[in-house]
């Protein structure tokens, strides 16, 4: 297959420097060289063959999609985020759902979500007695962190 290889090192540069998803670098790649775009008058366009042989055949030594995936779910672990929203991550990155399901219940057990929200609901000064308002208040912001309300209100109950 003839392909340019400055296409070819841009695929080597862009992965090396942001370590999308196959998927998003599929799509970078289809928007940089694809015919009508500025690019492809200079280095030649790609069609959806050629983008697979970069990604399967040129890349296949440089691409750690499963290195990539479980550090960034222990990176988010470690900045105390719920199993949900680094879900909501992970799909928003392209990523592979199923290693992500994967990784995220090898690396998360259940009674370290609890203590998360538990830690979530001291920080936000939450009191049995306040009133309606706030108590609202403070469990939409906790949901938007990505908790559900059954499990929000078991902790509270506890």
């Amino acid at each position: 297959m003839e392909i340019s290889q400055r296409i070819i090192d841009y695929a080597i540069r862009y992965y090396l420097r942001y370590y999308p998803s196959p998927n998003k670098l599929r799509f970078k790649l289809k928007l940089k060289f694809w015919p009508d775009s500025e690019k492809w008058k200079k280095y030649g366009w790609i069609w959806e063959e050629e983008i697979e042989f970069i990604i399967k055949e040129k890349l296949r030594n440089i691409i750690q999609e499963k290195e990539v995936i479980k550090s960034k779910i222990i990176s988010y672990k470690n900045k105390w985020k719920s199993k949900r929203y680094i879900i909501w991550k992970m799909y928003e990155r392209q990523e592979n759902i199923d290693l992500v399901n994967k990784y995220l219940y090898e690396i998360f057990w259940e009674e370290w979500e609890l203590e998360n929200l538990k830690r979530e609901i001291i920080k936000q000064k939450f009191d049995i007695n306040m009133d309606f308002d706030q108590k609202q208040k403070i469990f939409s912001k906790i949901m938007r962190k990505g908790y559900k309300y059954d499990d929000i209100l078991k902790c509270i109950n506890n």
